[in-house]
């Protein structure tokens, strides 16, 4: 068994190094074109988001056994990691086929090994973001972060101080109708919409809570649209205030840090069926 975890933990830390790298570079490019001002909003953001991840990581304690082995590069094995996995699981470690893993397929859909190996993708987002939250307070100790920086609803591009209701929707008919089609093709929702629900939810007047399959998938659609200025960016609080969507595991009404959370996630770790709603967020242009 030794030997089989070993061979696992060179591949979850190719996958680590991978991710963290990924990281890494994205918030050196993204502190390039910021302020002094707007560096300290974002690391503040950045670090509760990244914190408030992995509290709710730690909450499983199979996932928490890895706590204090994070910086052992033997970790699965020294920890009580494999001693926490029932014993489905870990037949499924010692059978794993070694041959069948490939790191493409793992940076395009990050829980692909999931099923295969338990806790595959929890494990590595819990390293990297350990990391990458320890790589966050050194930057913030540059500009001296210790409380909310004081921000302006006209000046900030990440928060802004009068929460609105409504997602200030620009889009059209057509646009819509385009949208349905897409939130049906990615399979965002349990069950398919229509035109008019899809109208509803932009409009925020559902008569009850849609449910997700995929918390991220419902990130990485608003976050397509946000980013094209077709909304708000304030879609997380609008979901919330309105009552909008249920979570997928749960079915509890999503928050805006449940948002939030997904949101970081599906930036850094697309998720699965994430190019289908790209190949409709681009025919949005034409019209």
């Amino acid at each position: 068994m030794e030997s089989i975890i070993k061979e696992i933990q060179s591949k979850i830390n190719e996958c680590i190094q991978n991710d963290f790298v990924l990281l890494r570079d994205s918030l050196y490019i993204k502190l390039h074109y910021l302020d002094d001002e707007q560096k300290k909003s974002f690391l503040y953001y950045e670090l509760f988001r990244i914190a408030d991840t992995l509290v709710q990581l730690r909450k499983n304690k199979t996932v928490d056994s890895l706590y204090e082995y994070l910086d052992d590069p033997d970790f699965l094995w020294n920890c009580t990691f494999i001693e926490n996995l029932t014993s489905h699981e870990k037949k499924k470690y010692r059978n794993f086929n070694m041959s069948s893993f490939n790191l493409s397929q793992y940076s395009i859909q990050n829980s692909i090994y999931d099923e295969s190996l338990p806790y595959f993708s929890k494990i590595i987002i819990f390293v990297v973001y350990s990391k990458y939250l320890n790589l966050l307070k050194n930057e913030s100790k540059i500009y001296q972060i210790s409380n909310p920086p004081n921000l302006k609803s006209s000046d900030s591009i990440f928060e802004r101080a009068i929460l609105k209701k409504t997602f200030e929707s620009k889009l059209n008919n057509q646009q819509i109708e385009i949208l349905t089609y897409c939130i049906n093709d990615a399979k965002i929702f349990t069950e398919p919409i229509s035109f008019e629900k899809a109208s509803q939810i932009f409009k925020c007047e559902l008569s009850k809570p849609l449910r997700v399959k995929n918390n991220r998938l419902l990130a990485y659609f608003f976050v397509s649209l946000d980013d094209r200025s077709f909304i708000t960016h304030n879609w997380q609080s609008v979901c919330e205030a309105n009552k909008l969507f249920l979570s997928s595991l749960k079915g509890n009404i999503l928050k805006q840090t449940d948002l939030s959370t997904a949101t970081g996630e599906c930036r850094d770790f697309p998720p699965k069926n994430y190019e289908i709603i790209d190949k409709y967020i681009k025919q949005l242009k034409k019209h």
